[in-house]
């Protein structure tokens, strides 16, 4: 797989889940608290993050000074997410419900997932990206 296709799907999900967030803060709001409460699924989060994670690092390792290290720091994200989650949930369940104490806040999430995705985007769309 190629850093753009990689770029491609990042940008994907990241901008619908952004809008999705924006359109419907109410129910990511729910969604979010759910989750946090119910420690199977949380716990699931956490090796699909830990696995997700784990993955992009075995597959596309690469610390070169150019925009795939974008890549490699996504995988090493996602790894510390999975670990925080399994080792110390109650710290992701407080940042978490920091997070989303208000619709204010959530739009703002959205907007600036939105504006990442968009920039992941033009790295993976774009032929005159720098990749």
């Amino acid at each position: 797989m190629s850093d753009a296709q990689i770029f491609q799907i990042i940008s994907v999900v990241y901008i619908t889940i952004g809008i999705g967030i924006f359109i419907n803060p109410g129910f990511y709001k729910k969604l979010f608290e759910d989750f946090i409460e119910n420690a199977a699924i949380l716990y699931i989060g956490g090796v699909m993050a830990l696995t997700i994670g784990y993955l992009i690092l075995a597959f596309h390792n690469t610390w070169t000074k150019d925009w795939s290290l974008i890549i490699t720091i996504f995988g090493c994200l996602a790894m510390i997410k999975g670990i925080l989650i399994l080792i110390r949930p109650n710290l992701i369940i407080a940042l978490s419900k920091a997070m989303v104490q208000k619709e204010g806040i959530l739009k703002i999430e959205a907007i600036a997932i939105i504006i990442l995705g968009l920039a992941l985007a033009f790295l993976g769309f774009c032929p005159k990206s720098p990749i």
